[in-house]
């Protein structure tokens, strides 16, 4: 426990130290003793003591009572007399300083200890009345809404800044008047002349919290009127004993001001939601329809009342709610303002489907959501638009696929006719040579005979090509697909076309793993090698080079041909695979009518391959 500290003032020295004494022996510690006022005052502001133990009769100019008085009102140090004066003047006089004691000489130790010990409680509960008091004050000078506080008899003790301004009064003006007077309500009714009362007396009058009352019109004291929020509630102390009241009011301008923007605001959307043109809705957070308009309504060819309370779900094509529930759920956990997607309603009794853009977005209140708003804009006009396109596109391919075809085969007939006409016109003047020459010339008529045959057979091959062409087009030929031992069918074109290489001095060889099996009709895929290998002996060189080789790849077998022959450029790659080009070798002694690679690239199609060339000019070709 903390030692408190006595200040003695005593002018009688053998008193002083007797007292000195039996203080120190009861565990005090004592500043001084001294005999004056003034000595008391200066050793009062330099050690601050808990507590003065005052003689009325002292030494100097200052007696006992007023030097209380002077330590009362600079230190707040609390002051016990001990006098032999007890005579009613000077007691009255002790009694208007606020001593916490008053001994008479002589006197009893106990006496002189539980004196100081009341003393010090009372001080120290006063100091803390003080402190709370102050808190309490320097608490509601800084709270916005206006703070009164009366006594039992309803009439102003304190009141704070805030409801300073509001009701017009100052707080040492309003002290001490009723509160009615002070805080006077007009009713709504601008009229009626008498003052409505206030919470503050009905809390008095009844004992019980009067809860908030909105936007009551307070008179302030320069006769204007201000909307207020007003509640109150009794005071009472430790034992139920009615104290007084307090009052709390707030300024209600903001309020209201933020409620007509509000009303106007929620009037604009309620407007703008009704009267849309597209489809609106508010949906709960478990989807069902918490408000639609009428466009809505048109749209879905159901009554408002009708939709109401009811799934989005139960008006939807079930296979795009997935989609729905996942773009909403972008909206409650990633938080992005707005999600759009297409989507199917259905429409009225025939549950008809019809397109729609919606439009999602998420209303919350603070962090917590409450509902979506649904935008709906009908799809059916730009649908069925976009429908009439793609058809109108699909006409058009078609007519332009058609024509190109129909030009396609009128190049294809003329170029047919053109090269048929050259082998007919040999035929036919052979035929008329062989004619004449038949009886007298038998050795020339031998060699005519074979040109005939010669050109009969180019031309037979040339037709027959031709209609090959024809039915792979026309998706007629008919294919025989099987497994094939890919190294027989290359053996056997290449030992065909070994007399052709060694005629042209070239190199046929073909490198082979056994046991390569491909699926595909034996004959075609022959007729396929013999025209890829032929042409790569016919356009080679003295000297030059052939070979076939093969690899099993993931996807299937690769088939390479590699020749040294005269190679093409990229212009001449280009056209490749156009029926009847020779690619500039038309006047040249090598036979052929430019459709085998055509023919090759349609035949390996309809057995589910494909065919790619490579080559250089003067290097070769792959």
């Amino acid at each position: 426990m903390t030692q408190s500290t006595v200040l003695v003032v005593e002018d009688e020295s053998v008193v002083a130290l007797d007292i000195k004494l039996q203080l120190e022996d009861l565990g005090f510690r004592i500043l001084g003793p001294v005999a004056s006022g003034e000595a008391a005052l200066s050793l009062a502001a330099s050690h601050g003591p808990d507590l003065t133990l005052m003689d009325i009769r002292l030494a100097g100019q200052l007696d006992g009572v007023a030097t209380a008085a002077q330590l009362g009102a600079l230190h707040a140090i609390p002051v016990v007399f001990l006098t032999s004066h007890s005579d009613a003047e000077t007691v009255q006089r002790a009694a208007e300083t606020g001593a916490y004691g008053y001994l008479t000489k002589p006197f009893q130790i106990k006496e002189l200890r539980a004196g100081i010990e009341v003393a010090l409680t009372k001080a120290r509960l006063e100091r803390q009345l003080k402190e709370s008091e102050r808190w309490f004050a320097s608490t509601l000078k800084c709270v916005q809404d206006g703070v009164v506080v009366t006594a039992q008899d309803a009439r102003v003790r304190f009141m704070n800044p805030a409801a300073e301004r509001l009701t017009g009064w100052r707080l040492e003006d309003a002290l001490g008047k009723a509160a009615s007077e002070v805080l006077p309500y007009r009713p709504d009714n601008r009229e009626a002349a008498s003052p409505i009362p206030s919470a503050v007396e009905l809390a008095l009058a009844e004992g019980r919290v009067v809860g908030v009352r909105h936007a009551r019109r307070l008179l302030t004291r320069n006769q204007g009127l201000v909307p207020v929020d007003e509640s109150a509630g009794p005071v009472d102390d430790d034992v139920g004993q009615r104290m007084g009241a307090v009052v709390v009011i707030r300024d209600a301008r903001s309020r209201l001001l933020h409620e007509d923007q509000l009303r106007s605001s929620e009037a604009r959307f309620r407007s703008a939601f009704d009267h849309a043109p597209l489809g609106m809705a508010l949906v709960s957070m478990a989807g069902r329809f918490i408000q639609v308009n009428a466009a809505l309504s048109k749209l879905l060819d159901v009554a408002p009342e009708t939709l109401q309370d009811r799934f989005v779900d139960e008006f939807s094509v079930a296979l795009d709610t997935e989609h729905e529930s996942m773009r909403l759920q972008e909206l409650t956990v990633k938080r992005i303002p707005l999600v759009q997607f297409e989507k199917r309603f259905l429409r009225g009794m025939q549950r008809e489907p019809v397109w729609a853009l919606v439009s999602v977005s998420l209303i919350s209140q603070g962090d917590e959501p409450t509902c979506f708003l649904y935008q709906i804009h009908d799809l059916t006009d730009q649908k069925q638009a976009a429908e009439r396109l793609a058809m109108l596109a699909e006409q058009r391919i078609k007519l332009e696929v058609s024509e190109q075809t129909m030009r396609t085969r009128e190049e294809f007939f003329s170029r047919a006719s053109h090269e048929m006409r050259t082998p007919l016109n040999a035929v036919l003047g052979f035929a008329q040579l062989l004619q004449l020459a038949r009886d007298h010339e038998p050795e020339r008529t031998r060699t005519y005979a074979d040109r005939i045959i010669t050109a009969g057979t180019h031309l037979l091959a040339m037709v027959n090509d031709v209609l090959d062409i024809q039915k792979t087009a026309d998706g007629e030929l008919r294919l025989r697909i099987e497994a094939v031992s890919l190294n027989d069918v290359v053996r056997t074109a290449v030992e065909f076309l070994l007399s052709a290489a060694k005629a042209h001095s070239v190199s046929l060889t073909m490198q082979m793993p056994p046991d390569l099996l491909v699926k595909a009709d034996p004959t075609r895929l022959r007729q396929v090698l013999l025209n890829v290998i032929s042409n790569a002996v016919k356009y080679n060189r003295p000297g030059g080079t052939v070979e076939v080789q093969a690899h099993a790849q993931p996807d299937g077998i690769e088939l390479i041909v590699n020749d040294t022959g005269l190679g093409l450029t990229s212009d001449q790659l280009a056209h490749v695979f156009q029926p009847f080009n020779r690619l500039g070798r038309e006047n040249s002694s090598i036979e052929g009518v430019g459709l085998g690679l055509v023919i090759t690239r349609g035949l390996l199609e309809k057995m589910g391959g494909a065919i790619h060339v490579k080559s250089q000019a003067d290097v070769g070709t792959q």
